[in-house]
């Protein structure tokens, strides 16, 4: 119970910073961005969006819908890997983003972190579909996960099948490739 507590005031922590910078990417600074920034935000608000939702599901697990979760991991999905990627090939740092050129001098590790988004984001979608009924304690974290993995998005590699981690840990290590991937990337 103390680490699922520990858990939910992490990801509780990550998911609010994450959402903070979407907002304020929306939000700040707009003087005629061009089409690419403005579709790119709209990307990240989605995302947001979508984490939100299932960030409450995991805080309320009765209000767990396997549809609505799908349907969130795949909002995530689609907008991340190759597309995002593509999105921040060209004119990272314009009008209205606050994308750094930090991009296009490490895009490597930029693919990498938006790579590792859809990944975790398909696990969801298959923990999911694993899941259509009330949300079962094998999708919650287990004892000792929190403290797999690392912060800022340290990449998890398992021992064990990716079947075998949680539903929540797996959603707790998007969120913070998310704010690793901002830490980076998006100017304050």
């Amino acid at each position: 119970m103390i680490a699922r507590a520990i858990g939910a005031n992490h990801w509780t922590k990550c998911l609010g910073t994450a959402i903070a910078l979407v907002v304020s990417v929306s939000s700040e600074g707009l003087t005629e961005p061009n089409e690419i920034v403005v579709t790119r935000q709209q990307e990240m608000k989605a995302i947001a969006l979508a984490a939100k939702s299932i960030a409450g599901m995991f805080k309320s697990p009765e209000t767990y819908s396997a549809q609505l979760f799908e349907d969130a991991a795949m909002t995530i999905s689609e907008r991340a890997g190759y597309r995002m990627i593509n999105h921040f090939d060209n004119a990272t740092a314009s009008d209205g983003s606050k994308a750094t050129k930090v991009i296009a001098t490490d895009h490597d590790r930029f693919a990498e972190l938006a790579t590792d988004l859809k990944n975790y984001a398909d696990n969801l979608i298959k923990a999911a579909e694993q899941h259509p009924g009330p949300m079962s304690e094998d999708m919650r974290m287990k004892k000792g996960e929190q403290m797999q993995g690392g912060i800022l998005g340290s990449r998890y590699k398992p021992e064990r099948s990716e079947s075998e981690i949680s539903a929540e840990h797996t959603f707790h290590m998007m969120l913070q490739t998310c704010s690793s991937c901002h830490t980076k990337f998006r100017s304050q």
